[in-house]
Formats: structure tokens, C-alpha cells, sequence
């Protein structure tokens, strides 16, 4: 692969791009052709590789020709955590971008977000909405809808949620960095992130615009929902904000979450309506706000 062509005339901004991969070889160009199409560059792409067992490692040495590209390889799979970990301590960006390998970035996105956090400087956390796609059919499934301003964002933690899309933030590196990924807490750990930054008081914010493509398909983490993941979150939840949760509080949020990604990966139309009512009855209020 030969990008130098594309790096003529383009700004670079002070923004370590940080990547966690586990036998995702196959999404692997795909990913970094975008990045690699940026309008503005990232100084830095980490990529470590959690030990794949597929041509992951092959891939990445085939764009051994990009510059700004580092990649840690560990030989044994250490988890998500461990590996995101590992890219921030060794980040030297300003800010710290967040995207995992299955998915695409917009052309923009580090512009936009870089002049965000230049714009508002007591924002320490900016996301954006997002577009989910099929993996097989390509197929864009539709566009999430999460709050803009810090304080619903804030709200949607305090009540067990996600306040933005883990892939689709921005974070400044001197707070980041102030902060480690749990891998006891795998599969929620960026709940348990952002939640313990907003109780600590750092500002977020999300950009309206859609900045990133995320695939959906039945090896994702969030296609493979658990109740014991659910369960965790709510009691990070009331660790974190001295709440209380209720068992039928947890176990609808879960039916909710479990039918409706059973809606977005479902290949059997007339199936798909009964996963949506189903998500709905178990949480009208946020199952409508991510329809609407």
C-alpha cells in the first residue's frame, strides 16, 4: 500500500489516534484508508495488536510506508483494556481519538473535532452521532441521536446510559491520561471511563453531525449483549453516583438492549418490527430518541 501521494498539502494536528485490533485483518485498510483520507492527519495512529491470530499483523506491515503509522504487536492476547492502555501511555498528541478497527471515519472528523476542542476549552470530552452500517449488505441502517449538551449527557450516565459513542470520541490527552481502562471491566469499561470523568467534573460535549461509520455485524461486542454486562454497568452505576438500581430496572434495560440490536442485525424482515416493539415496550423514552 503507497500512501504518500495522499499526504501532500495536508495539515497534520496533534492527535494520537488510538486502536486496539484482535483478528480484525479483514476491516483493517479499509480502516486506515480512511484515516489516510482525512482532511487533517492525525500525528500518530497506534494500533495495537491484542495477539490476532489472523493476517492482522500481515496487513500492518504492508503500510509500513505511513509515516505517522505505529503499531505495538503483543504476542499474547492481553485484552481490550491492556491494549488501549498501552496506546495512551506512549500517545504524544494533544488530544486522543477513539475508534476501533471495524469501523470508518469521515473525511472531517479529526478537523472538526480538533477545532471543537480548540473553540471550547473547557471541554475535555467531545463525541458525535453516528452512522451504523450492515456489515454484509453495506446497508446503513440509520443514524443515532445522542444529547449535544454536558448536562443531558451527564443525565444519561447518571441514569445507567451512554452519553456518547465510546468510538466516536475525542479526548484531551492530560485528562486521558489521568485515567486507565479496567480490564475487570471489559465490555463496559467506557461507561465506567466517562462516568467516573463526569463525576470528577470534566465537561462533555457531542457534535450533532454523524463523524463516523460504525459496523454492525454478530462478532461485535455490542451485538453479543450479555445480562451480566448490563447488570455490571448499573452497578458501576451506583458505585460511581450513589444510586440505587433496581433488579427490574436492570433486567428491562437489558430486554430492551437485547432486542434491539436483535432489530438492527436481523437479515429476517418481517422479524424486525416485533424486535422493535419489543425494545420499545422495554424502554419507550430511549428506544424512540434512538429511532427519532
Amino acid at each position: 500500500m503507497n500512501y504518500m501521494d495522499t499526504l501532500i498539502q495536508k495539515t497534520t494536528a496533534s492527535v494520537s489516534v488510538i486502536v486496539a485490533n484482535y483478528n480484525n485483518g479483514r476491516y483493517l485498510k479499509d480502516f486506515i484508508g480512511s484515516v489516510n483520507e482525512s482532511t487533517m492527519l492525525p500525528k500518530e495512529l497506534i494500533i495495537i495488536d491484542d495477539g490476532s491470530l489472523d493476517n492482522s499483523i500481515k496487513i500492518l506491515n504492508s503500510c509500513a510506508d505511513l509515516a505517522y503509522l505505529k503499531v505495538i504487536k503483543f504476542k499474547k492476547n492481553r485484552g481490550f483494556c491492556e491494549a488501549l492502555n498501552a496506546g495512551i501511555e506512549i500517545a504524544t498528541g494533544q488530544y486522543i481519538l477513539r475508534i476501533d478497527p471495524d469501523d470508518i471515519i469521515y473525511a472531517d472528523r479529526i478537523e472538526k473535532q480538533v477545532r471543537f476542542l480548540e473553540k471550547h476549552k473547557n471541554i475535555s470530552v467531545v463525541g458525535s452521532n453516528v452512522i451504523y452500517f450492515h456489515d454484509e449488505t453495506k446497508k446503513e441502517l440509520f443514524r443515532s441521536n445522542f444529547p449535544i449538551d454536558h448536562a443531558d449527557i451527564q443525565a444519561e450516565y447518571m441514569r445507567g446510559d451512554h452519553g456518547v459513542q465510546h468510538p466516536s470520541t475525542m479526548i484531551r490527552a492530560d485528562v486521558m491520561k489521568k485515567y486507565k481502562y479496567d480490564q475487570k471491566n471489559a465490555k463496559v469499561e467506557d461507561y465506567e471511563l466517562f462516568a467516573r470523568m463526569i463525576n470528577d467534573g470534566y465537561q462533555f460535549a457531542n457534535i450533532r453531525e454523524s463523524l463516523t461509520k460504525m459496523r454492525v455485524h454478530t462478532q461485535s461486542v455490542s451485538s453479543n449483549i450479555k445480562y451480566k454486562t448490563i447488570k455490571r454497568t448499573f452497578e458501576i452505576r451506583d458505585e460511581v453516583f450513589s444510586t440505587t438500581s433496581s433488579l427490574l430496572k436492570i433486567q428491562l434495560y437489558y430486554w430492551y438492549i437485547l432486542n434491539y440490536k436483535k432489530f438492527l442485525i436481523s437479515k429476517n424482515h418481517a422479524a424486525k418490527p416485533f424486535f422493535l416493539s419489543a425494545a420499545v415496550i422495554c424502554n419507550p423514552t430511549k428506544a424512540l430518541k434512538r429511532i427519532f
